[in-house]
């Protein structure tokens, strides 16, 4: 029933449990905790539950067994069937054993929309199989600065035509398969260099700007039927210039002109709204927690995420009985959670799914390999180093791994070896002599896995890693090549790179599409990119 309105039988049972709840269970359905991949967490809140009655949960990794038998356990113990959450970005094998679908950027640079559903599709199915019922995707972001270190390969581009199509095939497939989507994160992310992890980050776009660009991408959302939004703790000043903690911007988290006059009345979106991780520094540097709490709902979020209780679960009850916070207000916000968990068939106890066939497993994995393999984009060739056909088994191979975090990419190095080349690798060489050591090689891979990763606050390459630049080793030898695992922008700042491939993401499909281009085996992608490089 998602993306359509609810049956009798479905609006009854909303209205008929609606009005048996108590004030407790009000507060509580508002709360989505986190913890869901931790059986200590999910043993308290089982334990709990009746004294605190909260309505979701966020989980993350574990087996398709351990995701069941946690999650059943859950189910059991609540009065009112939960929402269970988790992000599945690009696919579902961020959470569980599936088939590994590159990252959005990458599938926005092979350009299929059949490919992008199918990545919605597998997500959905796994999920549901695993008693998730709730995904926080797809990004809606547009990438519109190069350093903004939070969208980059997480986004389906920077121009609305583009984006649109792409999204809204995956939508389809999570939404078609049973499990409710999440646009995000509104008011859109992407125009500045700050990590709403760790500060508000502020789109400044003017309002017309906005209208053209990240407003008119979650309108086509809520146009495709959306069953929620997320709302981002990002300031939106064009919108609400007045609505400041001293001179920096509130959120959209904070802001009722943003979230409910913009969102809810403007433009007319119906289904849930539930904030960004109400913990991130975007919103916490701005209110202290129990004020956060209550500022976050009179905003007009229906959903406080990743809710701390019982502190938080408290704080909405002394609230309630005060008259801070009013019961109508609570009970709207309560229906449409309440409508989401009918939407799903949860009134119905349909909180599984059979587990995927074999055959469907092969069917994605082959999606998979499609979009890696019409994802790489050779970006500058200027010397014609590429292809590397005249390399033969034996050859002696260095792959370097440009990262920040623990980064290896060990597909590569698993295929360079399986063709018979003998292979050293190096991580982040802080070395200004590396141009000797490139010399013993007959081929140089450096590989950069640089991408958005919260808190990190950067997706350049920076740091004493770039040590290794000293000398530019790479115009003497014959055989270097510069490849990007992640943000396709490198060239910004290494301008003088003469040879340069973006693949946009790290994941194993990438990494031996990447593999079979250096060496010839299969064609460049045409077409132009998914970004503005």
């Amino acid at each position: 029933m998602l993306g359509r309105q609810l049956d009798p039988e479905a609006r009854q049972w909303v209205e008929a449990t609606l009005e048996g709840l108590s004030l407790e269970e009000l507060c509580g359905q508002v709360c989505c905790v986190g913890g869901g991949s931790d059986d200590a967490v999910v043993d308290r809140l089982c334990e709990t539950w009746p004294r605190v009655p909260v309505g979701g949960i966020f989980t993350w990794h574990g087996s398709l067994a351990d995701h069941r038998r946690r999650i059943a356990g859950l189910q059991t113990s609540a009065r009112i069937p939960l929402l269970v959450a988790s992000d599945l970005e690009s696919g579902p094998a961020s959470i569980v054993d599936a088939p590994q679908f590159p990252d959005a950027l990458a599938i926005a640079a092979a350009g299929n929309p059949e490919w992008a559903y199918a990545a919605g599709e597998c997500a959905a199915r796994f999920a549901r199989a695993c008693g998730i019922n709730w995904t926080f995707a797809p990004v809606v972001d547009l990438n519109l600065n190069p350093d903004n270190p939070i969208t980059n390969t997480r986004s389906w581009g920077d121009q609305p035509d583009r984006v649109i199509p792409l999204a809204a095939a995956f939508l389809h497939g999570v939404q078609d398969n049973g499990l409710a989507a999440c646009a995000k994160h509104f008011p859109g992310d992407g125009t500045d260099d700050v990590d709403q992890h760790v500060a508000t980050s502020v789109n400044r776009l003017s309002l017309e700007e906005w209208k053209r660009l990240h407003g008119r991408v979650f309108a086509a959302m809520i146009g495709e039927g959306v069953a929620t939004i997320m709302i981002g703790h990002i300031a939106f000043p064009a919108w609400d210039p007045e609505n400041c903690t001293g001179d920096v911007p509130c959120p959209a988290t904070l802001s009722q002109r943003i979230t409910t006059r913009l969102l809810r009345q403007e433009m007319g979106f119906r289904g849930l709204i539930t904030s960004d991780d109400m913990n991130m520094g975007g919103v916490a540097g701005c209110l202290g927690r129990p004020e956060r709490t209550l500022a976050i709902l009179e905003a007009g979020c229906d959903l406080l995420l990743l809710a701390h209780v019982p502190e938080d679960f408290e704080t909405l009850l002394r609230a309630v009985r005060s008259g801070r916070l009013k019961v109508g207000r609570l009970r709207a916000s309560v229906r449409r959670i309440l409508q989401l968990k009918a939407a799903l068939g949860l009134h119905r106890g349909a909180s599984w799914a059979s587990e995927p066939a074999a055959a469907d497993r092969a069917r994605w994995q082959e999606v998979a390999e499609k979009v890696a393999r019409a994802s790489v984009h050779c970006v500058r060739n200027e010397r014609g180093v590429l292809p590397l056909r005249r390399l033969r088994s034996g050859s002696r191979i260095l792959t370097v791994t440009m990262s920040l975090d623990d980064s290896k990419l060990p597909v590569v190095e698993e295929e360079l070896r399986r063709r018979g080349f003998q292979v050293d690798h190096l991580r982040n060489p802080a070395d200004c002599d590396f141009f000797h050591k490139a010399r013993r090689y007959d081929a140089v891979f450096v590989n950069l896995a640089i991408k958005a990763a919260w808190c990190s606050m950067t997706v350049r390459c920076v740091g004493p890693r770039n040590l290794m630049f000293m000398n530019s080793f790479y115009r003497e030898h014959p055989a270097a090549v510069f490849t990007s695992f992640g943000s396709p922008y490198h060239l910004r700042s290494l301008r003088n790179l003469p040879t340069y491939l973006n693949v946009y993401s790290d994941s194993a499909p990438s990494q031996r599409a990447a593999v079979a281009a250096w060496l010839g085996e299969i064609q460049f992608a045409g077409g132009r990119p998914p970004v503005r490089l």
